[in-house]
């Protein structure tokens, strides 16, 4: 009696330690093909590494033959794409494509069950034979991701190859790694082919934005010019109605002008063709030097720009931009500030960098509004105060200009009690 307890022991141990290490086996495999699938190769490679790991399962007992079709709903056929081990020529024409619901695999394709076959020879599902084809059986594994067939994967086992309790369900986690990893690759493939396109189109509208403004500038020199001349008087006299439509039509030139300025400097800062030539120099002097040139527009509205420059040291950086985003700044603050109104510009050191500030009395932007800044062609419900028009564009370069210079663009506002603009550049 105690002999016997004993063999019942050591036959339950036996069992036990054999489930560990199967277990252990499955958690390995997974493992395996989980990282495979992870990996940045091709999915033809990737696909094949994990084949190859899959057949080295031990517990399953496959052979070193197997394979993935990817399906093709729209023709409800399966194309072969990937295998490992060794295939004949003639397999590899006729398996081409699947029907869905021929043969084995294609009939796994429209059930979306796990199929497995005995033998190829006594399994009358399987109805593809060749020359030379030897006795073997088959799992046919559906890759499903989130309800919806993407390929069948199939394994080649010996004739009525052993089955233990938990083939089945490694097999279908497989396949369901498998179909994740095959549509997570598509993804890519897809976002990286959109934004190859993006990148096109938009060296296309840079080029187009390009040659449509140098080949305005001309003749619109030539309408502002007349028209300046024109409302001068300085080719004769013109009554008060002429003189008021020369004015306009000055106007909506020297309007017209800037946006063409304004659209030439987005098509090189975007195509990348604008070279910063970085200086160290004085940031409060030109500053200094924009205040004073603003100055005189705001003098139109009675607006009185103060500047209060901090204790700053000398830094690299274009003149050109930085006085192009300062002008814009100081430009804004004056366009959109109520007649008998402040403007205060300050410059600032902090931790690593330097901040010029530009404060203003007017009506103050929503947070809708403080979206959309620094963005293209956006139009606000803030109006300037004088009658000033605006590209839509200025902002936006502004903000390339200075991101070119590895700094920083905001906005502090709140509607009824002004807005303060500010940008930031690297301390060196």
């Amino acid at each position: 009696m105690l002999k016997e307890n004993k063999l019942n022991e050591d036959s339950s141990f036996k069992e036990i330690e054999q489930e560990i290490r199967r277990r252990t086996e499955e958690y390995k495999v997974l493992h395996e093909i989980a990282k495979i699938l992870h990996s940045p190769d091709g999915l033809k490679d990737m696909l094949t590494n994990a084949l190859t790991t899959l057949v080295r399962f031990k517990e399953l007992e496959v052979e070193n033959k197997a394979g993935i079709f990817l399906a093709d709903s729209e023709n409800k056929v399966l194309r072969l794409f990937s295998t490992v081990g060794d295939f004949g020529q003639e397999f590899m024409e006729k398996e081409e494509t699947i029907n869905y619901g021929a043969c084995l695999c294609g009939k796994a394709a429209v059930s979306g069950e796990l199929l497995i076959s005995n033998s190829c020879f006594t399994d009358t599902r399987h109805e593809h034979k060749f020359d030379g084809m030897t006795a073997h059986g088959h799992y046919i594994v559906p890759l499903k991701s989130k309800g919806q067939l993407i390929g069948i994967l199939f394994l080649y086992t010996d004739e009525s190859p052993p089955w233990y309790v938990r083939s089945q369900e490694i097999l279908l986690s497989i396949g369901g790694l498998i179909a994740d990893a095959i549509v997570s690759h598509r993804r890519e493939e897809e976002i990286q082919q959109k934004n190859v396109q993006l990148k096109e189109l938009n060296e296309l509208k840079n080029k187009f934005l390009g040659i449509a403004s140098h080949d305005l500038r001309n003749p619109l020199y030539m309408i502002k010019t007349f028209s300046e001349a024109l409302k001068e008087g300085t080719i004769g006299e013109v009554n008060e109605k002429q003189k008021e439509i020369s004015e306009k039509i000055y106007n909506a030139s020297n309007f017209m002008q800037g946006l063409l300025e304004n659209l030439l400097d987005i098509s090189k800062i975007e195509s990348g063709k604008i070279d910063l030539n970085k200086e160290l120099q004085d940031f409060n002097e030109t500053a200094g030097k924009q205040v004073e040139m603003n100055q005189l527009v705001a003098d139109r509205k009675n607006i009185q720009l103060h500047f209060d420059p901090g204790n700053l040291p000398a830094i690299h950086y274009d003149t050109s931009a930085i006085t192009q985003v300062m002008g814009n700044f100081i430009g804004n603050a004056v366009k959109f500030s109520p007649s008998d109104s402040k403007v205060l510009i300050t410059t600032e050191k902090l931790d690593n960098s330097i901040r010029l500030s530009v404060h203003d009395e007017g009506p103050g932007l929503s947070k809708e509004d403080q979206q959309l800044l620094f963005k293209e062609f956006q139009t606000l419900s803030a109006r300037p105060t004088g009658g000033e028009k605006s590209t839509g564009l200025g902002l936006a370069i502004c903000k390339k200009l200075i991101h070119l210079h590895g700094g920083q663009v905001g906005v502090s506002s709140e509607l009824g009690k002004g807005s303060t603009f500010y940008f930031s550049l690297p301390n060196c």
